[in-house]
Order: C-alpha cells, then structure tokens, then sequence
C-alpha cells in the first residue's frame, strides 16, 4: 500500500504516540502510588488504555510501510 500520509501527517501522529506513551507512563506511576484500590484500579485502566491506543496506533503505521 503506498503511503498517503503527508510530512506533517507523520509528525502529527509522532506527537499523538509520544502523547499515548507519556499517559500510559504517568497513569501506571499513579496507579503504583495511590493508596485507594479504587482509585489504584483506576489509573491501572487508564494506563491500559493508552497503552492499547499506542500500540494500535504503532502497529497501523508499521502496517503502512
């Protein structure tokens, strides 16, 4: 498949997984801290949740090479 993403495309979604990565990362480190199950449970799933963003995301772009 050819590639219809333009220069800025690319950097656009560059910036949406580095966005993904850093709330994935921050999610889990609040996930560890907090003392509440509930809310410990919480963040678990939002870290979750953006880990799954960033990797269909990765996995799209690779397919796309």
């Amino acid at each position: 498949m050819q590639n219809c993403f333009t220069s800025k495309d690319l950097s656009i979604l560059e910036d949406q997984l580095s966005h993904e990565a850093i709330a994935n990362h921050k999610a889990a480190a609040y996930a560890e801290s907090l003392q509440d199950p509930q809310l410990r449970a919480l963040a678990g799933t939002l870290a979750a949740h953006h880990k799954q963003r960033y990797e269909a995301m990765f996995n799209f772009l690779n397919g796309q090479q």
